[in-house]
């Protein structure tokens, strides 16, 4: 499954500005946008389809709906909404949250909350990688 993730654009919108990462590439844009609002670090993170079973997008929508719940509660961090999108479309599109300022432990611990088998994590002028939980 992981070579599946690793085949995805995760995207998000800042600003009215599309910012789209991939496994294995840095970003200029995540890199300004870390600057611009002081922070180090990034996680891609859905409640999407746990552990890959395929659920209907408004048993998808409820689980992200509690997920963000969980985020906004967070102190110290900023996100925004997007999507990973597998570019051979072999798997649809998974509405998710871009977020700042997280330590890689809790963004493990929500992962593993909503049964993500993975997130994808940045940090400040270094390649996006795949986190596996």
């Amino acid at each position: 499954m992981l070579e599946h993730y690793k085949n995805t654009d995760y995207w998000f919108v800042v600003n009215g500005q599309k910012i789209t990462l991939s496994v294995g590439s840095t970003n200029s844009d995540f890199d300004s946008l870390c600057r611009d609002v002081n922070c180090k670090t990034g996680a891609f993170i859905t409640a999407f389809n746990p552990h890959s079973s395929l659920l209907s997008i408004s048993e998808n929508r409820d689980r992200n709906q509690l997920l963000e719940a969980d985020i906004s509660n967070l102190k110290g961090i900023r996100y925004f909404y997007g999507a990973g999108e597998d570019r051979d479309n072999q798997w649809p599109a998974e509405e998710s949250f871009m977020v700042l300022g997280l330590s890689q432990q809790t963004v493990i611990d929500l992962a593993r909350r909503y049964q993500q088998n993975a997130f994808l994590w940045i940090e400040h002028q270094q390649a996006a990688v795949l986190i596996d939980v």
